[in-house]
């Protein structure tokens, strides 16, 4: 990136997001933490003390538990002669996602004092870059967009077309649809063009979702032997300019598929924010909710609103009452109640 990147966070009950922007103002970095970072699961760099559990020498490792009783794995080489039932300093390194444990590795001791996972996360992009608070709708709606791009199935390509992005059990598929597109010259500069355009869209989008794992994407053929080299180059310094992560890529197979592994540091986007069939989690849609009426007072200093909640959003109200009552009240002052009953879906009624 040749400007530095802008960080905009935007902090509302309950929760923080933000959001990395490019020089041409594209988001490539993404955040979010909930209830002041009381929840989630540890994040990475996170110290904390946790207690051996079992030793697993057939799967290379070990596994320990925090106070939070989240499990931790730890490789064999990095628990030395600790007992079962020792507890000791575990920094995570590698954040849990769907399915997996977090994976961590001893340290000597607890840190001192203790620095805020959204620092941490700003100082892996850049030291020099500050958070902005967004203060404007539009600041809203580019996180808001932020977001939502992450969570997309395609993505539109600059001269047409779109990638779609779906992740596996075992890899992550990117596909080019260039349905739409409209390019001239022969089958091979067309092909070079659109499979450039691809691997750059390609590491930014890995980069937002915070994707890592084997990743595979279906090139546009005719792909030769020299565009092969700059597909490779092309998605390694494209990643690089996004993440500061590991990648190895190679050259795209015989069939057109160019394979890069990516190393896993933050949980993926998604995970945070729907489960399993994709769908919100009753946590996201009442924390949304919570960002709407937010904006709703924004606008209106003066005005009284209820929030009804779904069946869905309840759920998560009901685990966190108190919580969520404080938050609003603080927040809004009194002026943002939960309404009684619940809704076919959730919504900010003005009183």
């Amino acid at each position: 990136m040749s400007q530095p990147p802008r960080i905009l966070v935007h902090r509302t009950p309950g929760e923080v997001r933000a959001a990395a922007f490019d020089s041409e103002g594209k988001p490539f970095r993404l955040f979010v933490e909930r209830w002041g970072g009381g929840a989630g699961g540890l994040r990475l760099g996170d110290v904390a003390e946790a207690r051996l559990r079992r030793r697993a020498p057939e799967q290379g490792g070990a596994f320990f538990e925090a106070a939070s009783g989240e499990e931790i794995f730890v490789r064999t080489n990095d628990t030395g002669k600790l007992t079962e039932g020792a507890s000791a300093p575990i920094e995570i390194v590698m954040e849990a996602r769907r399915d997996k444990l977090a994976r961590g590795k001893l340290r000597k001791s607890l840190p001192a004092e203790t620095v805020p996972a959204i620092d941490r996360w700003r100082k892996s992009i850049s030291e020099a870059v500050t958070l902005e608070d967004a203060e404007t709708a539009t600041e809203y709606d580019q996180i808001d967009s932020a977001f939502d791009e992450a969570l997309a199935s395609w993505c539109p390509l600059p001269g047409g077309g779109n990638l779609g992005i779906e992740r596996t059990r075992a890899l992550t598929a990117i596909d080019i649809d260039t349905a739409g597109r409209i390019s001239k010259g022969s089958a091979g500069a067309r092909a070079f063009s659109v499979n450039r355009e691809a691997v750059q869209i390609a590491a930014r989008q890995l980069s937002l979702r915070n994707l890592g794992g084997l990743v595979v994407l279906d090139c546009v053929g005719p792909v030769t032997a020299s565009t092969s080299d700059k597909l490779r180059a092309g998605l390694q310094e494209s990643f690089a300019s996004c993440s500061t992560r590991q990648i190895e890529v190679l050259r795209p197979s015989p069939f057109g598929l160019l394979q890069a592994q990516l190393a896993w540091a933050h949980a993926p986007v998604e995970d945070r924010l729907l489960d399993a069939q994709g769908r919100q989690t009753p946590e996201t849609e009442l924390l949304a909710l919570f960002r709407a009426a937010a904006r709703e007072t924004a606008a209106n200093r003066t005005g009284f609103y209820r929030l009804t909640l779904s069946a869905h959003a309840l759920q998560a109200y009901i685990a966190r009452r108190k919580q969520c009552d404080d938050l609003l009240r603080e927040a809004f002052s009194g002026r943002v109640k939960i309404a009684s009953g619940k809704g076919e879906k959730s919504v900010v009624r003005k009183e």
